[in-house]
């Protein structure tokens, strides 16, 4: 029978509490909030199928499996915003969706109402938002396996996903491997204590004068590499913390006093791997191939076996490139090594975590770490200059440091006499080496933020990029950053007015015609080869109330895809979306995507991020 005598034996997977007939086998939670088997003896008949199940017992035979070396691949979702939902790069969603559309099952972790952690089985695609996204403490398994058992010994489909332990005990529980089974594990750091995780939450709760009513580890909203925990709460607020400065994540990454005792010496790191399929952050893919980097989240795949192979080269939905084990290792050393032993007395930390605050346990044994003197001294007094430094040097290569572009940006922002701008506020428009300014005296320039014009992102291209402003025409940048690709060209006829209200992106060769009133609102995103006009230049047409000209509004965080064409007299309201190739000759409501020739919307309340 199942005899715990040291902890670091047991990994909690709950997998003998299935196996056993009698029902002999309970779990109890111990101080730390990590559960343990307990057999009644009155019960138990040492049939012994308990420990035939322990894959702590028996891992060395379960390493026999697969292929010492797995096919590796870095890739992610084609889908930009499972991608920011997810955890990595999305690839359990296109693995999940897959199963989904062969019509089988998908077992996973989903938080409970009070945020606990359990596994389920299930066959609605509905439930891939609660699946998705990996969750930091340890699971519930009690039922899953026999719930496996049942659904592929009747012919279902099943993919599964769990941490290494847990993916093993499965092994063990159904006893021979299934050709409707795939079996997913992760790189798996540790597995934390349920209690802990509570207490932060009940700590932000007390914090925010709030219940949470969600929480996301590894949210992206400040990044991929941030690490980012956050939570929203009933009142509405919203709190998000970095990997450095966020207790929970700090206390397990840093500390490493949040993990169940048998991650510091886990028998399932190495090679071969047991599961068919290893899911985990591609971290180092910025220094392998910055082509799969936007920093929302890269997955790293190990193929390792040919069915996980199989079946995962059948998925459309991603993008995927081979790359070599050793290239994968270096920024995924759980995939070979323990978590380090804790930085502090267990014992003690788990006794302090019992009788106070979290907030005061974590000032005692993981605090913040406070600045050197030195440090201090540097960011009060040298601080302020550094950035200033900073922002020349990056302005003079801007200009590749040549001269033309350099008279230009002298002349355009502070020998002229009708342009505002502030240099003690960063306010100026910068031209790049071969953009060409063609600003009449008589022209206008407002600049309240900054604007580079001519950016390009391949070096030696020597594509033009020009800026016409005619006399008694405007040019305004409100607030913001205007960031203007190669190729663009920009022409603002005599007495027209061009008004960038914030942050734009214009990529390489859009082209405004602007001989009326062109205003483009905040956090607008313009692709490739765009044309925005509010005129039909040199050309009439005589019939009864024809206008040559009207005013063009684009709105705030409006996205307009590749080619599209904005035409004379149009209003795009705010977090619409213009396909590509489309043709806007009418008003776009907010939050509609419009598509064809002429546009027209397809979708209501649609949201997007970039």
């Amino acid at each position: 029978m199942i005899k715990i005598v040291r902890k670091e034996d047991c990994t909690g997977c709950s997998a003998c509490v299935d196996i056993c007939s009698q029902k002999a086998i309970t779990l109890e939670t111990d101080i730390e909030g990590f559960w343990y088997p307990k057999v009644n003896q009155d019960l138990c008949i040492n049939c012994g199928l308990c420990e035939k199940t322990c894959a702590v017992l028996h891992f060395a035979d379960l390493k026999k499996i697969n292929n010492e070396n797995p096919v590796c691949f870095g890739s992610y979702h084609k889908d930009e915003e499972i991608r920011f939902s997810s955890t990595s790069g999305g690839l359990f969603s296109a693995l999940a969706n897959k199963m989904f559309d062969e019509g089988g099952f998908v077992a996973g972790a989903v938080y409970n109402e009070d945020f606990s952690v359990k596994h389920i089985l299930t066959n609605k695609r509905e439930d891939l938002p609660r699946l998705r996204s990996s969750k930091y403490l340890q699971s519930h398994t009690q039922g899953l396996y026999s719930q496996i058992k049942a659904a592929l010994d009747n012919g279902e489909k099943v993919l599964t996903c769990g941490a290494p332990c847990q993916m093993a005990s499965l092994r063990l529980y159904l006893g021979k491997d299934y050709e409707n089974l795939i079996i997913c594990d992760f790189i798996c750091l540790c597995i934390n204590s349920p209690k802990i995780f509570r207490k932060h939450l009940d700590a932000l709760e007390r914090k925010y004068g709030a219940k949470i009513i969600s929480v996301q580890a590894k949210n992206k909203e400040l990044g991929w590499r941030a690490l980012t925990f956050k939570a929203k709460f009933a009142n509405g607020k919203i709190y998000l913390g970095d990997g450095l400065h966020d207790d929970f994540t700090r206390g397990y990454m840093t500390a490493h006093c949040c993990s169940r005792p048998s991650c510091h010496d886990c028998k399932f790191k190495g090679f071969p791997r047991i599961s068919d399929i290893t899911l985990g952050d591609f971290w180092g893919i910025e220094r392998v191939d910055k082509s799969l980097d936007n920093n929302i989240g890269t997955s790293v795949v190990l193929l390792n076996s040919q069915k996980g192979a199989a079946f995962f080269k059948s998925i459309e939905t991603v993008i995927a490139r081979e790359f070599k084990l050793e290239t994968i290792l270096p920024g995924n050393i759980a995939l070979i090594k323990s978590l380090p032993m804790p930085l502090c007395d267990r014992r003690l930390f788990f006794e302090d975590l019992e009788n106070l605050p979290f907030e005061k346990v974590v000032k005692k044994y993981f605090p913040l770490k406070k600045e050197t003197i030195i440090k201090k001294c540097v960011r009060k007094y040298l601080g302020r200059y550094a950035k200033v430094i900073k922002a020349i040097a990056n302005l003079f290569k801007n200009m590749s440091f040549c001269p033309k572009p350099i008279l230009q940006f002298l002349r355009i922002n502070y020998l002229r006499k009708n342009t505002i701008c502030n240099f003690r506020k960063g306010w100026f428009i910068v031209p790049t080496r071969y953009t060409i300014l063609d600003i009449h005296k008589q022209a206008r320039i407002v600049i309240k933020g900054s604007m580079l014009y001519g950016y390009k992102r391949i070096r030696g291209s020597k594509m033009e990029s020009r800026l016409a402003v005619e006399e008694n025409g405007s040019l305004t940048i409100e607030s913001g950053y205007v960031s203007i690709y190669y190729g663009t060209d920009i022409l603002v006829f005599k007495g027209a007015n061009l008004t960038f209200k914030g942050s734009v992106s214009l990529n390489q060769r859009v082209q405004i015609i602007c001989m009326d009133n062109i205003t483009i609102g905040d956090d607008v995103m313009i692709a490739r080869d765009v044309v925005i006009r509010d005129n039909d230049g040199g050309h009439e047409i005589p019939i009864e109330g024809y206008k040559k000209t009207a005013p063009v509004t684009i709105g705030n965080h409006v996205w307009i895809g590749q080619g599209a064409m904005i035409m004379k007299g149009v209003t795009i309201g705010d977090g619409a979306i213009i396909s590509a190739g489309a043709w806007v000759a009418t008003n776009v409501k907010p939050n509609a995507l419009v598509m064809g020739d002429p546009a027209r919307a397809v979708k209501k309340n649609v949201e997007w991020r970039h």
